[in-house]
C-alpha cells in the first residue's frame, strides 16, 4: 500500500454488493410477504471482499474487464448504491464522472446545466458564477453553450461534465472512462488538469482500460477480476500482471509475491501464450509475406525480451508475378494503437522482383522499449507513396519487454542517452 497513511480521503474496508436475483417477478412479492426456509432468489455478487485506503492527493488506478466490477465500486463510492458488507469511510466533497453528463437536463443550454449541475454537487450560485469563465474555457464547445444539451455529442457533453466536475474542487474525484470519448487533444488537457488537481490534494479514483494511463498517472493499482480484488500495489506491476492474464488466463495471480514469482518464469525467451487475438492478414495481390519472425541475436525464435536486449524481425516472402519496384516495411505499436516505431524500404533487386521468386527482409531493431506488451504488422505496397498494399498483416506477432534496464526512464520507450553529461562550470573558493 501507500507509504503514508495519515490524512486519508478514502477508506474502504471489506466491501461487497449483493443483488438478488429472481426467477420471476412475483418470487419478489412472494419472498417479501412471507418468510421462507428457502429463498425464491439466487445471490449474486457484484463485488466482494474489497479494501483499501487513499491519502490526500493520491491517485489509484482501477483496471479490469467489463463486468468484473469496477462501476459498481465507484457507485458504492459516491454513494448511489448502498453497501452489502463493508464500510466506506469518506473525506469532503466528492466529484464524479460515472456517466457521460449525469445530472445534465437535455432540455436546458450547456449554460443552464453548469449551474444545475453546480448546485447539485453542492456550490452555491456565487461560487459557480466566480468559477464560470474557467469552466467554459476548459470545455471550450464556443457558442454550443446556448444550444439545448440534446443536441451536444457525447464528446461534447463529456467535456462540459468534466469541465464542471473538475471545478468544484473536490476532495475525491471519481473518473469512470469518461475521458475515451474525447480527442487527443482534450484528453491531455483533462490528465494535465488532474495532476493540477493532484498538487492541490485531491484524490482521484481512475478506471480506464488503457493501462499506460493508469502507469503514468497512478500512485496504486487495483485490479477486480469477478468482483474479487486479483491484485493491487505498483502500477506497473498490477497492469503488466492484468495484460499477462488477459492473453493467458489460466495464469492466475494473487498478489504481489506471487507476481514476482512468475516475473521470474517468464524470463524465459518464448511464452507460448503470447499471441495476438487481433491479427489480420490481407488477400495478397501478386506478392506476400509467409513468415514474419522475431529472433535474438542468437537467430533463436523469441517474443519475451529484457531490458536493452536488441532484436532482429524476419519477413519470408515470396514473389508470385513479377513487379517493377516494391516497399516493404512494419510498425511496432502498443495495444492502444499507438504507434511507437517503424521502418520501411526500398527493393530493386530484379531478381527478387521476379516471378516465382523466394526471399527475405531482415530489420535490425533497438529495444528501448519500456516494460510492457507490444504487436507488431508488416506490409508490402508497390513502388511509390501513397498505394494500397500488395499484401499486408495486421497484429501478426506480440512481444513483450519486461525489465527496462533503466528505472530513471519514462515513457513508452527509452530515446535518452545515459547517463547524462554534469558539467561543473564555475565553483565558488
Amino acid at each position: 500500500m501507500y507509504s503514508n497513511h495519515s490524512n486519508q480521503v478514502l477508506k474502504v474496508e471489506n466491501l461487497g454488493k449483493c443483488y438478488r436475483i429472481f426467477k420471476h417477478p412475483r418470487d419478489r412479492l412472494l419472498q417479501s410477504l412471507w418468510k421462507r426456509n428457502h429463498p425464491l432468489y439466487r445471490e449474486f455478487w457484484a463485488l466482494q471482499n474489497v479494501s483499501f485506503e487513499l491519502p490526500r492527493g493520491c491517485t489509484m488506478g482501477i483496471v479490469g474487464r467489463n463486468g468484473s466490477g469496477k462501476s459498481t465500486l465507484l457507485q458504492l463510492i459516491c454513494g448511489t448504491l448502498e453497501p452489502t458488507t463493508g464500510t466506506i469511510e469518506r473525506s469532503g466533497r466528492i466529484g464524479a464522472l460515472l456517466e457521460l453528463g449525469s445530472g445534465f437536463n437535455p432540455e436546458f443550454t450547456g449554460l443552464e446545466n453548469v449551474f444545475l449541475n453546480g448546485a447539485l454537487l453542492g456550490l452555491k450560485q456565487e461560487e459557480i458564477e466566480n468559477k464560470l469563465d474557467a469552466i467554459l474555457a476548459f470545455a471550450d464547445i464556443g457558442t454550443f453553450i446556448d444550444q439545448p444539451v440534446k443536441t451536444y455529442s457525447s464528446g461534447m457533453a463529456m467535456r462540459l461534465a468534466f469541465a464542471v466536475q473538475a471545478h468544484t474542487d473536490p476532495e475525491l474525484l471519481v473518473v469512470d472512462e469518461a475521458l475515451a470519448v474525447g480527442d487527443e487533444l482534450f484528453q491531455r488537457r483533462c490528465y494535465a488538469h488532474l495532476e493540477k488537481l493532484k498538487q492541490h490534494g485531491t484524490s482521484i479514483l481512475l478506471v480506464t482500460h488503457s493501462c499506460p494511463q493508469i502507469v503514468m498517472h497512478c500512485d496504486h493499482a487495483l485490479w477486480l477480476h469477478s468482483g474479487q480484488p486479483r491484485l493491487q500495489g505498483d502500477p506497473r506491476q498490477v497492469t503488466v500482471a492484468y495484460q499477462r492474464f488477459s492473453s493467458d488466463p489460466n495464469k492466475a495471480l494473487g498478489n504481489i509475491s506471487d507476481f514476482a514469482a512468475e516475473e521470474q518464469l517468464d524470463n524465459e525467451n518464448q511464452d507460448p501464450s503470447l499471441k495476438p487475438l487481433t491479427t489480420e492478414v490481407y488477400p495478397d495481390q501478386g506478392v506476400r509475406i509467409e513468415v514474419m519472425t522475431l529472433l535474438n541475436q542468437r537467430n533463436n525464435k523469441i517474443n519475451i525480451l529484457e531490458g536493452n536486449q536488441d532484436i532482429f524481425l524476419e519477413l519470408h516472402c515470396y514473389s508470385e508475378t513479377e513487379t517493377p519496384g516494391l516497399r516493404v516495411g512494419f510498425s511496432i505499436h502498443r495495444h492502444d494503437g499507438l504507434q511507437i516505431t517503424g521502418q520501411n524500404i526500398q527493393i530493386d533487386d530484379p531478381e527478387m522482383l521476379s516471378a516465382g521468386s523466394a526471399w527475405r527482409v531482415r530489420f535490425s531493431i533497438k529495444n528501448s522499449f519500456w516494460s510492457g506488451t507490444y504487436l507488431i504488422s508488416a506490409g508490402i505496397r508497390p513502388e511509390g507513396a501513397g498505394k494500397s498494399f500488395l499484401h499486408r498483416i495486421v497484429d501478426g506477432l506480440a512481444f513483450r519487454v519486461i525489465g527496462s534496464g533503466n528505472e530513471m526512464c519514462i515513457g513508452a520507450c527509452n530515446l535518452t542517452k545515459t547517463p547524462a553529461e554534469i558539467t561543473i562550470i564555475s565553483k565558488q573558493v
